[in-house]
C-alpha cells in the first residue's frame, strides 16, 4: 500500500509542481513525456492503494466475530 500511496504522490507532483516551478527529480527523466507521465504513473498509484484497500480484511476485536 506504501508503495501505491508512493507513486500516487508522485504523479499528482509531477503534475503539479510544474506549474509552480519546481519537478520531482525521478520524474524530471521523463520530462517529455508529461502530463501524460505523471497522470499515468499517478492511476497506477490509485488502483494499487485501491486494490489493497479492498483485498484487507477487517480486523476483528478479541472475543467477538467477524460479519
Amino acid at each position: 500500500m506504501q508503495f501505491g500511496i508512493l507513486l500516487l504522490v508522485l504523479g499528482v507532483g509531477s503534475f503539479v509542481l510544474p506549474m509552480i516551478g519546481f519537478q520531482f527529480s525521478l520524474m524530471s527523466l521523463i520530462e517529455d513525456y508529461q502530463p501524460w507521465a505523471g497522470i499515468g504513473v499517478a492511476a497506477i498509484g490509485a488502483m494499487i492503494t485501491i486494490a489493497f484497500m479492498l483485498n484487507r480484511k477487517p480486523q476483528v476485536a478479541d472475543g467477538q466475530q467477524a460479519a
